[in-house]
Formats: C-alpha cells, structure tokens, sequence
C-alpha cells in the first residue's frame, strides 16, 4: 500500500496538469479571437533564435535539477534514466526544429 505522501504528491502533480491545461485552452481561445490577423509561425521563425535560447536555458534548468538529484541521492536514479532525459529533450528540439522550418 502506497503512503499518503506519494498519493498527496500524485495527485498535486495532477491537479498541476489539469491547471495548466485549462491555462493553455484561456490562452488558446485568446489566440483565436483575438489575434486572428496575426501570423504566429512567422513571428516564431523570425525570433526562432529567441525561443532557441530560451528552450537551451529551460533544458538547462532540467539538467541541473537531474544532476542535483542524483548527487543527493546517488542510487536514486539510475544511468539509464539520464539517457532517457537526455534524449527526450534532444528529440524535443529536433521535432521543433524540424516544425520551424
């Protein structure tokens, strides 16, 4: 039987999902509505070094939680899941790329 730290943080990670998702659905229907004349893939290629720089910051921040999480708890995480990180946020930036050209 689970403890009720694991569940409690379950279901805060959840909650948090469910937040941001509603965010998204706001921000997309503003989108929509109101800025119907704007050309968003444009603005996004022509400031694509922009985002580029933000993503290597937020890729980051993930690394250094990683890095900081297996130093603290060094059998925690194993070799395998850093790779998995590690190649999930390199497919992330090359799908993007791939969609901004």
């Amino acid at each position: 039987m689970p403890s009720k730290g694991w569940l409690k943080n379950v279901l805060r990670f959840m909650f948090f999902l469910i937040l941001l998702f509603l965010v998204l659905i706001v921000i997309g229907v503003f989108a929509a509505e109101y800025l119907q004349d704007v050309d968003i893939r444009a603005w996004f290629i022509k400031t694509q070094w922009i985002w580029f720089t933000v993503r290597l910051m937020l890729y980051g921040v993930i690394g250094f939680m990683v890095l900081s999480l297996s130093r603290r708890h060094p059998g925690s995480m194993p070799a395998k899941a850093k790779w998995l990180i590690a190649m999930v946020l390199i497919f992330a930036e090359a799908i993007t790329q791939i969609t901004l050209s």
